[in-house]
């Protein structure tokens, strides 16, 4: 019964909203700018998830995650006047599609907060909170991502999807560029929550084209490549410890049960470098008889820029990790009324992790790995998703300790009204 009311209760969400593409939406002229108006909520209901327990984690959070919550409600604001643009957008959430699963917490974020002029489509210059232009998906707004989240590979390296910088974009014939200078903190670092903890800048870019081709079909593809440094926050320093270990389990302190353990001095923060390079392939249709579709690739070869999943920091770690992802998948529409799509991503944290165990290093995995499948109904401004994912986790321990890997599988429901 609870996954019949989570299903009736995002049906009735989505069919009660009216959105009407052909309607004007808010403009308004102030001091010679135009202003336009916009925004998007998206309502889930996780109907089922395997790893889910009516049962607290060992940092008090709830591990349950067959619940409602609200990924995103945005409201956007845009302005322009003659070459001079602004954007300013603002986000409100119950829950954030952190890794390896979605965390239930509220808040409101700025999502965006731009200045720009441009010059046509040559040249546009930014300034501000924006996506971060690496790859195809990563700067696309979540209202038009055909699936609910970004694979792996993106929230890890770029978690959170935005940062604070400049940026240089614009297009010249098929040629597609943008190149920008940011902090190298995006919102969403696990460990410093998007505060930039050093004085260097990432510099990160794509160069691509957007070629048309006969029978209706188009090719976009690019290469993104980012480079950077951040710091390694170091340990602050401990007093000697004064430890009883009861031994002989006998409740007496004996002479010999008494240990000291030294204080250790503060090491300083270190810095390091990041680094990356991408690839991204789309090549879209037109069946007459069904509707549009494409199909994509996009992959990442990185070094220590592990940001939301499994921190990568070369310091503590005695050698520089390296990433490896792809993501690869088809959609297609069916009639003007539906989606469907298959996506299948890995991501690799650590391409040389090993674990000791005993007097023995063991080989291990540290690869994520996911298949989701996606069917949408669309009508007007409002979307109704169903989304399943078959995910891999390799961080499950069998019985006697040993590395094993975790299947989980996941159902959601999402309703979408976009004005």
């Amino acid at each position: 019964m609870p996954t019949l009311r989570a299903v009736v209760a995002v049906s009735l969400a989505a069919s009660v909203a009216r959105a009407d593409d052909a309607a004007p939406r808010p403009v308004r002229a102030t001091h010679g700018w135009v202003v336009e108006v916009t925004g998007y909520a998206q309502v889930d209901a996780a109907v089922y998830a395997s790893q889910s327990q009516d049962e607290l984690d060992i940092d008090g959070k709830p591990l349950n995650d067959e619940h409602f919550s609200i990924p995103r409600a945005s409201l956007r604001v845009d302005a322009h006047q003659g070459p001079f643009t602004g954007e300013l957008e603002l986000e409100a959430y119950t829950s954030r599609a952190t890794l390896p699963r979605p965390t239930q917490v509220s808040g409101v974020r700025l999502e965006t907060a731009m200045l720009g002029w441009h010059r046509g489509e040559l040249v546009e210059v930014i300034a501000g909170l924006f996506r971060v232009p690496w790859g195809a998906q990563t700067p696309t707004s979540p209202r038009d991502r055909p699936f609910l989240e970004l694979p792996t590979m993106n929230r890890a390296l770029f978690p959170g999807d935005i940062d604070a910088g400049a940026m240089v974009r614009g297009a010249y014939g098929y040629a597609r560029y943008a190149i920008a200078m940011t902090n190298g903190a995006p919102a969403g670092d696990a460990q410093w929550k998007g505060v930039d903890p050093a004085s260097s800048y990432d510099v990160i870019g794509r160069i691509g084209a957007d070629v048309p081709l006969p029978r209706r079909v188009r090719v976009v593809g690019g290469v993104s490549a980012v480079t950077g440094s951040t710091i390694s926050p170091g340990t602050p320093g401990t007093k000697d410890q004064l430890v009883w270990v009861d031994e002989n389990g006998d409740g007496q302190v004996s002479p010999s049960e008494i240990q000291v353990l030294p204080g250790a001095p503060p090491t300083p923060s270190q810095p390091f470098d990041h680094q990356a390079i991408g690839v991204d392939l789309s090549v879209s249709w037109c069946l007459c008889a069904i509707g549009t579709g494409y199909a994509f690739f996009e992959g990442a070869l990185a070094t220590n820029l592990d940001r939301g999943l499994i921190y990568a920091d070369p310091i503590l770690r005695s050698r520089d990790v390296r990433e490896l992802g792809f993501a690869l998948g088809v959609v297609q529409h069916v009639g003007a009324y539906a989606l469907v799509g298959v996506r299948f991503d890995r991501y690799d944290a650590d391409r040389d992790y090993h674990e000791v165990q005993g007097l023995t290093n063991a080989s291990g995995s540290q690869r994520f790995e996911t298949w989701s499948f996606m069917a949408s109904a669309l009508w007007q401004g409002a979307r109704l998703i169903a989304q399943f994912d078959h995910a891999r986790d390799p961080f499950g321990r069998d019985d006697s300790g040993g590395l094993v890997s975790l299947q989980d599988e996941r159902l959601t429901l999402r309703a979408q009204v976009a004005w």
